[in-house]
């Protein structure tokens, strides 16, 4: 079932309609009904498990709560519309596959790369922007059913440490915390740092 204020606050924070932003906000909206939480946030009992770092990412983050900063997001790039939702502690949960095509051509890809790299036409920018609008729109009226391949899942996520000591880089004198730093000729650099070296 559409919750419409959750698509408003999804597709504000996106800043834009478009295929992505649909179909990340329809899969957690789907998964709330499934786990008999319409409307709640679930990121301190669920971890979202995305298979892409595409646009429906932030409907997944403002629908769900499931966001990258409290941990309960992972992005494990398939390059597929695919979204799972799993119980931080049974592992048990749900994969919901895309079954239709995100686009019905390639021609909005070619169009979308023009965008980004600045060499649209003024023609083709407003030609890409309608097929986006119109896509989103077409995705959005499309039915639960019409649009996933719901399967239960059992899938166990071992916690990580995501905070470490800080240190102060001998070279540049930031912060940083210690995990994520390089010993170069015998003194703790930052990764920038370390990259600057090589």
């Amino acid at each position: 079932m559409m919750d419409q204020q959750a698509w408003e606050k999804a597709a504000a924070l996106h800043g834009h309609v478009c295929p992505g932003i649909v179909v990340g906000s329809r899969a957690s909206m789907l998964i709330l009904e499934l786990l008999g939480r319409p409307g709640q946030h679930i990121g301190a009992s669920h971890y979202a498990v995305v298979e892409n770092e595409v646009c429906g990412v932030d409907g997944v983050q403002v629908i769900t709560g499931c966001t990258l900063g409290n941990d309960s997001l992972i992005i494990d790039n398939q390059g597929k519309f695919a979204f799972s939702w799993v119980d931080k502690n049974s592992g048990e949960g749900y994969r919901l596959l895309l079954k239709v095509p995100v686009w019905k051509s390639n021609e909005p890809l070619v169009l979308h790369e023009k965008v980004k790299f600045g060499t649209a036409t003024p023609e083709e920018k407003q030609k890409f922007f309608a097929m986006r609008q119109e896509r989103g729109q077409e995705l959005l009226e499309m039915s639960d059913q019409e649009l996933f391949q719901v399967d239960k899942i059992v899938r166990k996520i071992p916690g990580k440490p995501r905070l470490f000591p800080f240190v102060q880089c001998s070279r540049c004198g930031e912060s940083f915390m210690e995990a994520y730093g390089q010993l170069v000729s015998g003194q703790q650099v930052c990764a920038a740092c370390s990259r600057a070296e090589a």
